[in-house]
């Protein structure tokens, strides 16, 4: 796949805060939380820019290119998280919903069954509750995995879509951190539901879209 160039030049540190020594990491941890806090107010005006179902792929999009880039979290790039993430929005609007089509059909079928799902009993309830846990899991990692691919790739939908579909079976450690981040992320908002409003979406998509990177810079190096 043809790899976007801004994904190439990442700053790892600040020189400025390396020469400060404890009080300079102390200011990174600073610049990252606020940036985190930036993005996820960023994604949630993207989402709404965009009616929700038109502005939520674009908008994930657009943070996963903010929180992939270590200069952008430093504050130390050229241009910022805020000039980053709008000119990622409007690059990527109809590209991004083009890819985010089938994971809509997807949400409504997994709506449609956990509404039926209370009306049945028997085999037939445990059954379509292990089809639509499963299909929900693999709905889960394959949506991180597109927005991944879409932060760093610049092909058509179609085939970053076929790419998704591949490379998480063919990479099950990466899949199970995905997996692993979500829930363990689910389950920290559920006890600190304050950090939904603050970083709700911005620390997730920060998580799985370092993991899915990390795979694909393997299979990249590998090549």
């Amino acid at each position: 796949m043809t790899a976007r160039a801004s994904r190439t030049t990442m700053i790892e540190n600040g020189a400025d805060d390396v020469a400060l020594g404890w009080t300079g990491r102390v200011m990174q941890w600073l610049r990252v939380i606020t940036t985190l806090v930036l993005v996820n107010v960023l994604f949630l005006l993207g989402t709404l820019a965009g009616l929700v179902i038109l502005g939520t792929m674009p908008a994930a999009v657009a943070a996963a290119s903010v929180l992939g880039r270590n200069d952008v979290l430093l504050g130390t790039a050229e241009h910022g998280a805020l000039r980053t993430f709008w000119a990622t929005y409007r690059a990527e609007f109809w590209r991004a919903n083009r890819a985010g089509i089938p994971f809509w059909i997807v949400g409504v079928l997994l709506a449609a069954d956990f509404m039926v799902l209370p009306q049945l009993a028997g085999p037939i309830s445990a059954a379509l509750l292990v089809f639509t846990g499963a299909l929900l899991l693999a709905a889960v990692v394959t949506f991180a995995t597109t927005i991944a691919l879409l932060s760093r790739y610049d092909d058509g939908a179609a085939a970053v879509l076929r790419y998704a579909l591949v490379l998480p079976p063919t990479s099950l450690a990466m899949s199970a951190g995905v997996l692993v981040a979500v829930v363990a992320w689910a389950l920290t908002v559920s006890v600190l539901p304050v950090l939904l409003p603050l970083v709700g979406a911005a620390i997730p998509l920060a998580i799985v879209a370092r993991l899915i990177d990390a795979r694909l810079d393997r299979i990249e190096d590998a090549d």
